[in-house]
């Protein structure tokens, strides 16, 4: 089974805006904490070789993370962006699933890797739709005639879920100790000629970056706690 990365190497500052001072991984959905909601879905789906890159200066995060005996910390003494720290790795592993500790998701872990390895991708993307609504009226034209007048339409747009596969070779396009964002390691992949899918799922997905989407993951979860079968497996607790 492929490894897995947990990304919590960001300091928090739009969650910590809100006056509490623990980092949002540490922050409770549902009496449960973020990093632990993530945690038990890897395990849930089968993956047991988990590794969590961490900011150094979060040393609350670091002690919590530490009372895991079987998690190994990849510790950031300086950032390395949204996918720079997976460059520390072991060299030996082929592929590694990469998830945000601040995402909160039930898609398919297992699915998404077997279907990057099943396509000898050097990365894959899971994606999903999200309505935006537009804060202006939009307008259809030809040329100069009106076709159409939508005030303030929705509209589906498909986003990155945060939630990657890195085969080998997009690991060694990261430089060592350098600062990488996911963006620019795609635009690098791209520009090698080196196949980067997409695999889509209609799961259940919260970026909890504030209080408000702190709140939204609790009604979530509550409201469809059915579709997290892993829920119970969490013994520790947010408090």
């Amino acid at each position: 089974m492929t490894a897995a990365l947990i990304m919590a190497g960001g300091r928090s500052q739009r969650m910590r805006a809100g006056g509490d001072t623990r980092h949002k991984s540490l922050r409770a959905v549902a009496g449960r904490r973020l990093i632990d909601w993530n945690l038990e879905a890897l395990r849930y789906f089968g993956f047991r070789e988990i590794y969590v890159a961490v900011n150094a200066q979060e040393h609350d995060l670091i002690q919590y993370l530490h009372t895991m005996g079987d998690l190994r910390l990849l510790v950031e003494t300086a950032p390395l962006g949204t996918i720079g720290a997976a460059r520390g790795l072991p060299a030996e592993l082929p592929d590694v699933i990469v998830v945000n500790a601040d995402n909160l998701t039930n898609l398919d872990l297992a699915s998404l890797s077997r279907f990057h390895v099943a396509q000898h991708a050097a990365m894959t993307i899971a994606t999903h739709e999200e309505t935006f609504q537009i804060p202006w009226g939009k307008v259809t034209a030809d040329g100069d005639r009106l076709v159409r007048y939508e005030e303030k339409p929705r509209m589906l747009v498909r986003v990155s879920s945060g939630t990657y596969v890195l085969n080998r070779r997009a690991i060694d396009m990261i430089e060592a100790g350098g600062r990488l964002d996911v963006p620019e390691l795609v635009s690098r992949l791209l520009a090698a000629s080196a196949p980067v899918r997409t695999w889509a799922h209609s799961a259940e997905w919260i970026d909890v970056n504030d209080d408000t989407a702190l709140a939204r993951a609790e009604a979530v979860v509550h409201g469809s706690s059915t579709r997290w079968p892993w829920s119970k497996l969490v013994a520790r607790t947010g408090a």
